[in-house]
């Protein structure tokens, strides 16, 4: 089982406006290295509501490349890769629209959702990250977006030993969704979302 998770911060309320990026890679269903990017948020500002909860500013990205300057360093993380992440509607769209913002072509790459999957497997209260974290006692320094892309691979990884499957195309199957899809042919998407029952 090999996969990546991502998770982007943002600076403000435009979607593209990636300031903090974490990766974490699992080879063979185990978790290899992790990694962490600073990026000069396109538009370059900071609100406020942003900085509150993650931490970052304008002194920590104001000398560093864009998104799109370090794309060619960054895109082997997604292209022909399966990808998760914790709200992975939220960091799918981030991706594409960073990536239409830039005028860059879509990789191809799979995705799959831990928090969709954790809602379909465990019954707690709530299944934003920390408290899936919490469930399984994986340490997480919430919104620092390698500890976060840390702690959804670690979930992943849990989820398939919760279901004694091999793979997360397998897991997401057997929990009733289909895999999201990015498509740089027709720069498409495709969501990961549950599968209609037939009447």
């Amino acid at each position: 089982m090999n996969f990546i998770a991502i998770d982007f911060e943002t600076a403000n309320s435009n979607r593209g406006s990636i300031c903090s990026m974490g990766v974490a890679v699992v080879q063979q269903g185990v978790l290899v290295g992790t990694d962490h990017f600073y990026i000069k948020p396109t538009p370059n500002f900071y609100d406020f509501r942003n900085v509150i909860i993650h931490g970052i500013d304008d002194s920590k990205t104001r000398n560093l490349p864009t998104f799109a300057q370090q794309w060619g360093n960054l895109r082997k993380y997604f292209n022909n890769q399966t990808i998760i992440a914790h709200n992975a509607a939220f960091d799918c769209s981030v991706l594409r629209f960073t990536l239409d913002q830039a005028q860059l072509p879509y990789p191809d790459l799979d995705y799959h959702c831990t928090y969709r999957l954790a809602q379909a497997s465990l019954p707690l209260r709530s299944h934003r990250l920390n408290e899936v974290s919490r469930h399984f006692n994986i340490g997480l320094k919430h919104h620092d977006a390698e500890s976060d892309a840390r702690a959804s691979a670690l979930i992943a990884i849990k989820l398939c030993e919760r279901h004694r499957v091999s793979s997360l195309n397998e897991l997401s199957a057997g929990l009733g969704f289909k895999v999201g899809k990015i498509m740089s042919e027709t720069q498409g998407y495709k969501p990961f979302a549950k599968v209609k029952k037939s009447k």
